[in-house]
């Protein structure tokens, strides 16, 4: 992972969207391997219960939900009048069954390139927010027997924004993963292509930068979903007298 932000530190330009001087590349891309999820290095040091926290939220799907604001205060700025949070990316992925119709369409056309979640759209750009989606959206292919996975981004922060979103849309790569595998028995776990428009960092966090150059990611342990029925559970968000087994759920709700 460190390459990512040795190419930002050698290739990137300074500009100023909204008057915040960043360090961006644009047309950023990288591909990560199946489970590299977590960047945890010294000087930038994972909030594993925030990323558990806000991928539970995504789980409920309800953009009314502001209970993420009790453990970043930022997500305050970013209410809508009506009370939503329109970067609650659970509302595009599971609560309009969007999730099911990945599935679906994978095991109807294995090769089909219509397994697709778009999230930031037309409503949100020219409405009365301050919060637009940083994503545009999510597509699965089934390719070479494996399944992959592309996340396209319209903005990405390179220290935050990356660190939390990478862990998350990894776990619902590896959630439609496993429930395709009960479809296609020798289907392996494909890679994360992360696609994004502008790759930044902010003028704030330059020297943490120049730190994390220098420095090793730290391994963060992370139990595998188990099988289909695990994941109808996370989906479903019963927790209650779940098998002992189910070692992601059991992780993701400590």
């Amino acid at each position: 992972m460190k390459s990512i932000y040795r190419d930002l530190k050698i290739k990137g330009i300074i500009t100023k969207p909204r008057g915040l001087k960043i360090l961006e590349v644009e047309n950023f891309n990288h591909i990560f391997k199946p489970y590299e999820r977590f960047i945890n290095y010294p000087s930038r040091k994972l909030n594993l219960k925030y990323i558990k926290k806000e991928f539970l939220w995504y789980l409920k799907g309800d953009k009314y939900d502001t209970s993420i604001t009790k453990y970043a205060s930022m997500w305050k700025s970013l209410i809508n009048k009506d009370g939503s949070i329109n970067s609650n990316y659970g509302q595009y992925i599971f609560s309009n069954d969007m999730f099911y119709n990945v599935l679906n369409t994978l095991i109807k056309d294995r090769d089909s390139r219509r397994a697709h979640i778009a999230i930031l759209s037309s409503d949100h750009l020219i409405s009365d927010t301050k919060d637009y989606p940083c994503t545009l959206g999510i597509n699965f292919r089934i390719r070479d027997n494996k399944l992959n996975m592309s996340v396209m981004m319209r903005s990405n922060d390179g220290i935050y924004g990356l660190g939390n979103d990478l862990p998350c849309f990894s776990f619902i790569h590896e959630m439609m993963y496993v429930c395709l595998k009960t479809f296609y028995n020798d289907l392996e776990y494909g890679e994360y292509y992360h696609f994004a428009n502008s790759f930044h960092i902010y003028e704030k966090h330059f020297n943490l930068l120049n730190k994390i150059i220098k420095e090793e990611n730290v391994y963060v342990d992370c139990p595998r979903i188990k099988n289909i029925h695990e994941v109808k559970c996370l989906l479903d968000g019963n927790f209650k007298n779940i098998p002992r087994d189910y070692k992601f759920i059991k992780w993701l709700c400590e």
